[in-house]
């Protein structure tokens, strides 16, 4: 068992693991020794855990273990067992079956004698005519625009190392992990599921190729991700870049992108990916209220006016959220009522009150409950994307449901409302430097 030092802005706070088995982690916890911070010439080797600021040294690679941060418990670095030869391979086949998804439908349905079919750009283009250019907007970036981006970096940065220079492929990959929340097309495939149920019971169903392509690419895309090690990419990338300047002298502070710890000034290069260093992020807990009060003032009327509109012989209809959570309820699919619930109602309200909670304990500097505190920001940071169901299900059935004077489907204020929600609160959560939370701990210590 190797048990390394922790130390957080010239003070030791607690001991960090490094590649230890779980078994080893509370003798490791106990291991505390008061040593200045160094000046880290072994850069590489070392990680500032951005989710409670400590430094700490993560070890060599050994394939299969986990190094993580002892006081917060957030993983710093996963060793996976696969080179980049497997998550390339991937990531290939992810291509293949993206670009078939775009071109074809992927569902069709009948009804009335008429018939029409959906393609991933049919939601946001009917969107669009309807009026809602926002809403379209959103779908278009987080089902097309997100995917295809990630996609490219990864392909890029995994096969593109002996052709392009190495400065490029990190400045590229560094975009890698902000960009993957946004690439929801597994979010997507779950609003599919939902509008498909409400599909099946007013027309004639049949599911195209395109859907099984887009259940390839994910499927290929969570095997890239799953074995891609990004720590072991990162050190593979300053191995090919020969012009890496030296560690130099300065505060210390970890890059947010690569994670890297750097002797400099605030808003100097990274030394390896060449992003601005921030000690912290500016303006966090304002920023983070901002957003946090916005969404909660939308929160209101995305659950009180009709998320969709529907007209069905002359007759009309708005629909609510809890409206459509009813009808999937009195059908008997209880599982799908259930995840629209969970996703729609319970996580942006989760959101909210979690965020509200860890912003008013910061701003009056209280230190308990911080590890319970940082388990829940995890959480919503973790889930918050979920929330997009049903908007995407909404996109689906205004795309398909356009049978004139029999029946019509429409998005309406509430998906606007709702959407809105979904994203302030994503930002809120991106917005707020969850190591405020642990700084009045070390400030507290003696």
């Amino acid at each position: 068992m190797t048990i390394i030092k922790g130390f957080s802005q010239g003070r030791l706070t607690a001991t960090a693991l490094a590649c230890l088995p779980p078994a080893h982690a509370y003798q490791a916890r106990r291991a505390l020794m008061p040593t200045p911070l160094p000046l880290l010439t072994d850069a590489p080797d070392w990680r500032e855990c951005p989710h409670c600021g400590q430094f700490c040294h993560v070890g060599p690679r050994r394939p299969g273990m986990v190094a993580e941060c002892s006081r917060c418990g957030e993983p710093l670095w996963r060793m996976r067992h696969a080179d980049i030869n497997f998550p390339l391979a991937c990531a290939t086949a992810a291509l293949l079956f993206y670009l078939f998804a775009l071109a074809a439908p992927f569902l069709e349905i009948q009804a009335y004698g008429r018939f029409s079919l959906a393609r991933l750009d049919t939601g946001p283009a009917q969107l669009l005519a309807q009026g809602w250019g926002l809403v379209a907007a959103l779908v278009f970036a987080v089902t097309m625009l997100a995917p295809a981006a990630k996609l490219a970096i990864l392909l890029l940065t995994l096969g593109g190392h002996r052709v392009l220079p190495p400065r490029l492929l990190k400045t590229l990959f560094r975009w890698y992990v902000p960009l993957s929340p946004w690439a929801m097309i597994d979010v997507y495939l779950l609003g599919f599921l939902v509008a498909y149920t409400r599909l099946s019971g007013m027309a004639s169903v049949h599911l195209d190729t395109a859907l099984y392509a887009l259940i390839g690419y994910m499927v290929a895309m969570a095997a890239a991700d799953g074995c891609l090690d990004i720590e072991t990419l990162w050190r593979r990338l300053d191995e090919l870049d020969e012009h890496t300047p030296p560690t130099a002298q300065g505060e210390l502070i970890g890059c947010d992108s690569c994670g890297l710890p750097n002797h400099a000034a605030e808003g100097e290069p990274c030394r390896r990916c060449h992003a601005p260093l921030r000690r912290r992020k500016k303006n966090s807990v304002s920023r983070a209220w901002a957003l946090v009060l916005a969404a909660a003032l939308l929160y209101i009327p995305a659950n009180i006016y009709p998320f969709m509109v529907v007209t069905s012989l002359a007759k009309t209809q708005g629909y609510t959220i809890m409206h459509g959570i009813v009808e999937l309820a009195q059908a008997r699919l209880w599982p799908l009522a259930l995840l629209v619930f969970f996703a729609s109602i319970t996580i942006p309200l989760m959101k909210l009150l979690i965020m509200v909670y860890v912003l008013l304990m910061t701003q009056f500097r209280r230190t308990g409950f911080l590890p319970g505190r940082a388990r829940a920001y995890r959480l919503i940071d973790f889930i918050g994307r979920w929330s997009m169901i049903d908007v995407f299900m909404v996109s689906i059935l205004a795309a398909l449901v356009r049978f004139g004077q029999f029946v019509n489907i429409q998005a309406d204020l509430g998906a606007m409302c709702f959407a809105a929600v979904v994203v302030l609160t994503i930002f809120a959560v991106n917005a707020f430097d969850p190591r405020l939370m642990w700084d009045v701990l070390d400030e507290a210590e003696p």
